[in-house]
């Protein structure tokens, strides 16, 4: 199995940094054995999915704007034969990689500190990746509290800050929120809407995806989209 293991904006944005951040962290590849084609990888689960142990052991208050997924990239390989479990005790489960490559359920903190095992098998000429993103906790709607996602911005660099350590300075920090599927949208300043900027396409979302930076609208109380969005993401400009 061709072995890539990305960390992502210290575990919480989403800016994918080198494979080398591992040896720069100290940390050491688990070991991949190869048998008629399929490849098997095993790791704790906090070495499997970076970053969630320490997110999740964060205080709730810490937290409380923002959660996390994961999703897993897979080339060369057909996704529907490649298996991931998590070994918890006597317990296997399977977790569920989905079309969009979303990985459910993830460890609990309780399986995280308790050294559950993460193992990965597929067709050893596949190259696997894991992706880190950032969403709001707020429910999706047509309406989200302004000031609720920029605390969010804030929570999730402060995480990061805390999670990373010194390697928080090689990752580009939150500054907006991206909303998918939200069509267009405004933001409430001073009692007046503005209109929100929208994508051109350029990066990895949809041209015309409508997004918030708080820095660019002090004092914003509500953002109102025509369309209730899928998700609303925390990222950083598109690369």
């Amino acid at each position: 199995m061709k072995t890539k293991r990305t960390l992502a904006a210290g575990a919480l944005a989403l800016g994918l940094l080198s494979s080398v951040v591992p040896a720069v962290a100290g940390q050491k590849l688990p070991p991949v054995t190869t048998e008629n084609g399929v490849s098997t990888q095993s790791a704790s689960a906090a070495d499997a999915f970076p970053g969630l142990k320490g997110f999740l052991n964060l205080p709730a208050a810490d937290r409380s704007q923002i959660n996390l997924y994961y999703t897993a990239r897979i080339k060369n390989a057909d996704p529907s034969k490649v298996r991931i479990t998590l070994v918890d005790g006597s317990r296997t489960q399977t977790l569920t990689v989905a079309r969009d490559g979303r990985i459910t359920p993830l460890p609990t903190r309780e399986q995280l500190n308790s050294g559950a095992r993460v193992t990965i098998s597929g067709p050893a000429s596949g190259t696997y990746a894991m992706r880190i993103h950032v969403y709001s906790t707020q429910p999706d709607a047509r309406t989200y509290d302004a000031a609720g996602l920029a605390t969010g911005v804030r929570q999730g660099n402060a995480a990061m800050g805390k999670i990373a350590g010194a390697l928080s300075i090689l990752i580009k920090k939150l500054d907006r929120v991206y909303f998918v599927g939200g069509g267009s949208g405004t933001v409430t300043v001073d009692g007046q809407e503005r209109p929100l900027p929208r994508t051109d396409g350029g990066g990895e979302y949809p041209a015309g995806t409508p997004y918030f930076q708080p820095s660019a609208f002090p004092g914003a109380t509500k953002i109102t989209l025509s369309n209730t969005p899928s998700i609303a993401l925390f990222d950083n400009p598109p690369k």
